[in-house]
């Protein structure tokens, strides 16, 4: 029976609610029920405001969206890499502080709302600075939205399989430990290697792929004028 002193419904307090729930249990734990209990109200008064769970997904990913901009109103001028850093960064906070956007975001249904856009065109804008045209720089944005969502799945994994982190120390590790005795000429010297642990922080790994990935923008971009 509905809790006579819950609050008013909207579709805001819903979308909100269902965040803690995805933040807090993870996307198997989201379900318009679970959301109505979490409310105190009945399941069927949810419909009045989302018409289903793929609705509510969808709208839960545009307001993640709206709460990790882009400054896509503010005055510039910014360089194509200083683009690059700023949404690499802002994704970045955006994954680790939602795990479970980073599977919703994989999802191209969720992830090209109305804020998203203006995120993409502020982005693929600055790669036409390269002299590219914008379908290309839309490509060159998109691989790299791409690449920074897939480091973050690697990242929050273990969370989102509801595995215990640093329990199992993965091979890699291992490996540049010195732990790892199997016959790899190339790689087993990565335990002598002085810098060899970056291998194992995801922002090092994650900036490191940027900058290879830039790289490649911009050699692409010199080949296509010649």
């Amino acid at each position: 029976m509905a809790d006579e002193r819950a609050p008013k419904l909207t579709t805001e307090l819903i979308v909100d609610t269902a965040i803690n729930v995805a933040d807090r249990d993870g996307l198997p734990a989201l379900s318009m029920r679970r959301i109505a209990d979490e409310l105190g109200v009945g399941a069927m008064s949810l419909y009045r405001h989302i018409s289903d769970k793929d609705a509510l997904l969808e709208a839960m990913a545009e307001e993640i969206g709206r709460r990790f901009p882009y400054p896509v109103d503010e005055a510039g001028p910014w360089s194509w890499r200083e683009r690059v850093a700023i949404a690499v960064d802002i994704d970045w906070q955006l994954y680790r502080r939602h795990p479970w956007v980073v599977l919703a975001y994989s999802a191209p249904r969720y992830s090209f709302g109305v804020d998203a856009l203006e995120g993409l065109d502020w982005l693929a804008a600055g790669f036409t600075e390269l002299g590219i045209d914008i379908t290309t720089a839309t490509e060159m944005a998109l691989t790299l939205w791409s690449y920074v969502n897939g480091v973050a799945l690697a990242q929050v994994s273990e969370e989102l399989l509801d595995a215990s982190p640093g329990e199992h120390p993965s091979g890699l590790a291992d490996l540049i430990a010195g732990r790892v005795t199997s016959r790899l000429p190339h790689l087993s010297t990565l335990s002598d290697a002085a810098d060899a642990t970056r291998l194992n922080d995801p922002r090092a790994l994650l900036d490191a792929g940027v900058d290879y990935l830039c790289a490649g923008f911009e050699a692409r971009a010199a080949s296509s004028k010649s």
